[in-house]
């Protein structure tokens, strides 16, 4: 930053100098921390008559920041004028969007008196009274010469530019000092707000830009729309934040809604007709013939335009005349809008190629990867297009299964209906149908996992651990659909190995059914497995899991006193590591386990009095007569 002092101001410039001639991207930043005018001005001819790549992209960032360079303006005024002299159509895009930019009108309240003569008190007083209902401002009432008299005060909402928002001319050298401690944050923000050139010439600078464009759409129609094209690419959602600052965009509102009978253009800026409203903008630019001439240019705003309105716009323009895109754009083109960002212009994308030809000459790897766009109905319509145009031979169960554990719907549905037409032919595609228990669509996953389940089950090459990719999901209703298979396949209902990898679920739905279905085959109910070969740590490990469970398995864990007090009785051997467990329920606060527990020990005393002694130690507070 310039000290101010003029024995440095040739040395710092020097510095500036030495990073334009290296094309250094410092020197935007230490240009703009410059502020002797006079030197500044003189540079404007040499900077906009080197043409190196670097010095014009230079050029181009100065334009791209905002109007607040102190004592820029000289530099400023006279690039612009060089720009517009030369018939530089790339600079006065710049300069248009820049002017554009540095004007932002607000809402204001204006208040006024409104005073009501009336003849009666009653009358008055119920004006009063209906005022003051809706919130209105009022002085109250009087009497005189026989009338009433009720004043209100009353608002109404006008657009005006902020006051002070003009760059002065002297501002002192401190405030420039950015990391001086003397800046309080409030004065930073009141630098940024100031722009160069006060309002008036501002409003005229902007109108100078446009009337270039204007002028060129007279004399060189066939350089406009290029032209123009070049400057809408440059304006950004945060230049139309609402519908006011929309309006602020001298520039972009000519070339987008010139003949739009919303809109009234003043030389203060654009307002609205009288009686409407933004919502009854539609696109009315000027020179539309020419726009309609080049629908290239319009598909290119599409997906070059980094503002909302301007690709709204565009959307507008292609869909009253779809026909004229159809030799100027190509398929691989609108594909490749499938992935643009604003979801508008994907389903524009979308519904342009139900009409598309070509289609069918797409390979299958080039459909999958179109099928990766992550707009919602955009995919609704390829999965129709691909249903359409793609047969299900072409499709392998593995990408098959792929989409089908996808999460949107209509990804999923696509990738089952495929499934459905194909036959497992080995291990491996069974293997493959597995993934399925981590399908991300919820509204399908059901009916899929059905589906697999019996396809798995008829397999030549079933192999009881499949059940474990079920039993095993971290999605419940996956578990349950695993649970289900578990109960209904007799292949696996006696097979230990299962039940031992069962004992070390995490999830207490599969441990609280293991608890209760090995009490129904206790009791004969369903085919046992044989439990002097399930592993007692692991048996253990169950118990004690569901007796610890404070959320869930109030009905279960009666049952696992039950199966504890079974194995103590067969395997005596066992009682202190089992006890311990026995104890949670014993001393539990919950009627049903405390219960239950206190009938197991006493039982358990009874039929084996020899285990009576390591009972008590265990619970000395119990008693038996």
């Amino acid at each position: 930053m310039a000290s101010g002092k003029d024995n440095n101001v040739e040395q710092i410039w020097a510095e500036i100098e030495e990073l334009f001639a290296r094309g250094d991207a410092a020197f935007v930043d230490q240009l703009r921390r410059f502020h002797y005018a006079d030197i500044l001005g003189g540079f404007a001819a040499r900077w906009f008559a080197d043409r190196r790549p670097q010095a014009r992209q230079m050029l181009r960032d100065y334009l791209s920041r905002p109007l607040n360079a102190y004592r820029h303006e000289a530099l400023v005024k006279r690039l612009f004028k060089m720009a517009e002299a030369a018939n530089d159509d790339e600079m006065m895009a710049h300069f248009l969007v820049l002017f554009d930019r540095s004007l932002r009108r607000v809402k204001r309240k204006k208040y006024h008196w409104e005073s009501r003569t009336v003849d009666d008190r009653a009358t008055a007083e119920a004006l009063l009274s209906q005022w003051e209902r809706a919130g209105t401002e009022t002085s109250g009432m009087w009497e005189g010469a026989g009338r009433f008299y009720v004043h209100c005060r009353l608002s109404e909402e006008v657009i005006v530019l902020p006051r002070n928002t003009t760059m002065p001319r002297s501002i002192p050298q401190w405030w420039w000092e950015r990391l001086s401690p003397e800046i309080t944050p409030q004065m930073r923000d009141r630098l940024e707000n100031f722009r160069l050139f006060s309002v008036h010439t501002r409003n005229y600078l902007r109108r100078r830009a446009w009337r270039y464009f204007r002028k060129l759409g007279k004399e060189h129609p066939q350089q406009y729309v290029k032209a123009v094209t070049a400057a809408l690419k440059l304006y950004e959602d945060t230049d139309v934040e609402d519908g006011l600052a929309l309006l602020d965009n001298w520039g972009l509102m000519h070339a987008l809604f010139h003949h739009s009978p919303a809109l009234v253009a003043k030389p203060h800026g654009w307002t609205l007709a009288e009686g409407h409203s933004l919502v009854e903008l539609r696109p009315a630019p000027m020179y539309e013939s020419l726009w309609q001439a080049s629908p290239r240019a319009m598909f290119d705003l599409l997906r070059e335009a980094r503002c909302r309105p301007v690709r709204q716009w565009a959307i507008h323009g292609i869909r009253r005349d779809p026909a004229r895109m159809r030799d100027a754009v190509s398929l691989d083109e609108w594909l490749g809008l499938l992935f643009h960002d604003d979801s508008e212009v994907a389903t524009l994308a979308a519904e342009w190629l139900r009409d598309a030809s070509g289609l069918d000459r797409l390979s299958m790897e080039r459909w999958l990867s179109l099928l990766e766009t992550p707009n919602a109905l955009a995919l609704e319509i390829l999965c129709e297009l691909i249903v359409a145009h793609v047969h299900a031979e072409r499709i392998s169960l593995e990408d098959a299964v792929r989409l089908a554990c996808s999460r949107p719907l209509p990804l999923a549905r696509l990738g089952f209906s495929w499934l459905q037409t194909k036959r497992l032919e080995s291990a491996a595609d069974c293997q493959a149908l597995l993934r399925l228990a981590g399908a991300e669509a919820e509204p399908l996953r059901p009916e899929m996992l059905r589906w697999a389940r019996d396809e798995l089950s008829q397999s030549p090459h079933f192999q009881p651990e499949w059940l474990l990719d079920f039993l095993d999901s971290r999605h419940a209703d996956v578990r349950t659909e695993g649970w289900n298979w578990l109960e209904r396949e007799p292949r696996v209902r006696e097979n230990v190995t299962l039940w031992q990898q069962l004992l070390e679920s995490p999830y207490d739905d599969v441990r609280l059914r293991l608890a209760a279905a090995l009490e129904e085959q206790v009791r004969g109910r369903k085919p046992a497995v044989d439990r002097d070969k399930l592993d007692v740590e692991l048996l253990r490990f169950l118990w004690a899991s569901v007796l610890l469970n404070i959320h869930r398995g109030g009905r279960t864990k009666p049952l696992v006193v039950t199966q504890m007090v079974r194995r103590l009785e067969q395997r005596p051997d066992e009682v202190k590591m089992l006890l311990p467990i026995l104890a949670v329920a014993l001393r539990s606060v919950r009627g049903p386990e405390w219960r239950a527990g206190l009938a197991g020990v006493v039982g358990l005393i009874q039929r084996r009095p020899d285990l009576a002694a390591v009972v008590h130690q265990v619970f000395p507070e119990l008693r038996c007569s």
